[in-house]
C-alpha cells in the first residue's frame, strides 16, 4: 500500500511538472506587449484565489480552521516570488539556453542539499545519479540549436531563480506536513499574490485585456498554476523534496516537445539525446527504494 501511494504520488509531480512545462508555449502565444513580469505576476494573483476556491473540494480541513506555520509559509511564498520575478527578466538577458539551464538544473541541487541539511532527507547514491543525468539531459535539451549570449547580471538573476524554486519546494514541503497539503500549497500561492500585487499595478496590462491576452493569462493562471500546484502538493505530501526537485525536470522536456509540435521548433538528436537522459534519471529516481514516513502527512 505504501509503494502504491508513493507511486501515485511520482505520477501526480510528473503530471505538474506537464503543466508547468506549458507555461514557455503559453507565452510564446500571448500577444506581444505583455511583459513577462506581468505574466508572471498575474499567474500569483489568478492562481493563488482559485487553488484556494480547489482546496475547498479537495481538502478535509476547514479554510477557516487550517493554521500553518507562518515562518515556512512566508519562506515558501518568498522562494515563489522571486522565482517568477527573477526567471523572467535573465531569460531577456541571457537567452532561453542560458536562463534555463542555471535556474532549472541547479534547482534540484539546491533542493536536494537544503533539504539534507534542515529536513534530514538521505541523499543517497541514486540521487546522484538521477541528478547527473537529469541536468545532464536538461542541458543538452535547453542549447539544442540554441544561441547562448552570456550576460554577468542575468545569470545571477537566474541563480536566484533557481535558489527560489529550491527553497519554495523545501519550505513547501515543511507546510504540507501534518497539514492539508492543498490548503497548504494554496495559502502559499496566496501570500505570494499579496507580494507580487504592488508590481502588478505598476505593470501596463491593456494588452492583457483583449480576448487572446485574457485566455493566455487566465490559462496560465488557472491551468499551469492553480491545477499544477493542485497536482504538485498531493505528490508533494508523500515524495521527498530531493526527489520531487529531479522529477521536475519533466518541466523543460515538455516545454521542448511543445514547441516541436506547436511552435515548429526542431527537434535534433541532441534534444533526443537530452529527452533520454532525462527519463533514464526520471526511471532510476522513481524505482529506487526508499522508506519514507508516510503516517508524518494527513491525506
Amino acid at each position: 500500500m505504501e509503494k502504491k501511494r508513493i507511486y501515485k504520488g511520482f505520477l501526480l509531480v510528473i503530471l505538474a511538472a506537464m503543466l508547468f512545462g506549458t507555461t514557455g508555449t503559453s507565452q510564446a502565444l500571448a500577444p506581444e506587449g505583455i511583459s513577462s513580469t506581468a505574466i508572471g505576476s498575474l499567474r500569483l494573483l489568478i492562481g493563488g484565489p482559485a487553488l484556494l476556491l480547489l482546496a475547498g473540494v479537495f481538502s478535509r480541513t476547514s479554510a477557516f480552521s487550517f493554521r500553518p506555520p507562518l515562518i515556512p509559509t512566508f519562506i515558501a511564498a518568498c522562494g515563489i516570488v522571486l522565482f517568477q520575478l527573477c526567471f523572467f527578466e535573465a531569460v531577456a538577458r541571457t537567452g532561453v539556453a542560458l536562463g534555463t539551464i542555471v535556474a532549472i538544473c541547479i534547482a534540484p541541487v539546491i533542493s536536494g542539499l537544503l533539504s539534507a541539511v534542515f529536513q534530514k532527507e538521505h541523499l543517497n547514491r541514486s540521487w546522484l545519479i538521477a541528478s547527473l543525468l537529469s541536468i545532464s539531459g536538461c542541458i543538452l535539451l535547453t542549447v539544442a540549436g540554441s544561441a547562448v549570449t552570456i550576460d554577468t547580471t542575468g545569470v545571477l538573476l537566474a541563480t536566484a531563480a533557481g535558489f527560489g524554486y529550491a527553497v519554495s519546494l523545501v519550505a513547501s514541503k515543511a507546510v504540507v506536513a501534518d497539514h492539508s497539503p492543498v490548503l497548504g500549497i494554496a495559502v502559499i500561492l496566496c501570500v505570494g499574490a499579496v507580494l507580487v500585487f504592488p508590481r502588478v499595478i505598476t505593470e501596463d496590462l491593456s494588452r492583457v485585456m483583449t480576448v487572446p491576452g485574457l485566455t493566455a493569462v487566465l490559462y496560465l493562471g488557472l491551468v499551469a498554476t492553480a491545477g499544477a500546484y493542485l497536482l504538485l502538493a498531493k505528490g508533494l505530501s508523500v515524495v521527498p523534496v530531493s526527489r520531487t526537485a529531479i522529477v521536475m525536470l519533466v518541466e523543460p522536456l515538455t516545454g521542448c516537445l511543445l514547441g516541436v509540435l506547436l511552435l515548429g521548433e526542431i527537434f535534433t538528436p541532441v534534444s533526443a539525446a537530452g529527452s533520454v537522459l532525462i527519463f533514464c534519471g526520471l526511471v532510476i529516481i522513481s524505482l529506487t527504494p526508499e522508506k519514507i514516513k508516510l503516517g508524518q502527512v494527513s491525506p
